[in-house]
């Protein structure tokens, strides 16, 4: 049976290289433009003056919590209950996609030291959406807790899953089409209640995706691999035969 520890080292010198990479440095790319060009402060001063739905937001921010923490577990744990490999091997997939995307993301928090939009203000301030200098401040290891900014961790660990499916079932259309989009409208909550710039969010979605697809599409090949290994197996060992038992061709032990 399929566990999340599987193939942990190659699965992580996989994600973090190869094509994986402009995934990455897109992230870096479209926080720069955005931080500096003032579009992540435009964006929030017009979610914030116009789309303000503090019930959405809210919601968009407890399921960020609780959807990472229950799917992929509940998958695997069915997986083990039902003795199926298959779903035990995409739930591990998840389970290892999700740990990964959060530790990135925490070390990565942690290094480029992004504050939040409202920088620890009153977010009932009146002049709240006065500073455009608060997008453009990094201090990069100067805050370890509460985690900063930068990458939205939200976006990446429910992306994350969502793309660690997706490579797993390539079969299964509805897939992509059910977990994507739980994944941006996560992110847009995190824009909407004002917990995180936009170019957070879309940088989470980046990482999220290069990290959950290439530890789903990995877990995929392996246990389509050890299925067809057991597949053959049983093909090529005769049961009925005497040398099965132990006996040679003249009928002695």
């Amino acid at each position: 049976m399929p566990t999340p520890i599987d193939g942990l080292g190659a699965d992580l010198l996989d994600a973090f290289t190869g094509t994986n990479l402009l995934f990455y440095g897109g992230a870096v790319a479209v926080t720069g433009a955005m931080a500096f060009s003032g579009a992540d402060h435009a964006i929030r001063v017009g979610v914030q003056r116009n789309l303000v739905a503090p019930a959405f937001a809210d919601a968009a921010f407890y399921a960020g919590y609780a959807l990472p923490a229950t799917v992929a577990p509940a998958i695997y744990l069915i997986g083990l209950a039902a003795h199926d490999p298959t779903a035990a091997g995409a739930g591990s997939a998840a389970l290892q996609a999700l740990a990964t995307a959060l530790t990135a993301t925490g070390v990565l928090k942690i290094a480029i030291g992004r504050p939040y939009p409202l920088a620890g203000g009153d977010p009932s301030a009146p002049d709240r959406l006065d500073h455009p200098e608060y997008a453009r401040q990094f201090r990069p290891f100067q805050t370890v807790w509460p985690l900063p900014s930068w990458p939205s961790g939200h976006t990446s660990a429910t992306v994350s899953i969502a793309a660690a499916f997706t490579a797993y079932y390539p079969e299964e259309a509805w897939v992509p089409f059910v977990g994507y989009p739980l994944g941006i409208l996560i992110g847009l909550g995190m824009v909407d209640g004002d917990r995180h710039w936009a170019s957070d969010v879309l940088a989470g979605g980046l990482i999220g995706h290069a990290i959950g697809y290439t530890i789903g599409a990995d877990f995929r090949r392996r246990v389509r691999s050890q299925g067809a290994r057991g597949t053959a197996a049983v093909k090529i060992v005769p049961l009925a035969t005497p040398t099965y038992w132990g006996l040679d061709a003249t009928g002695s032990w």
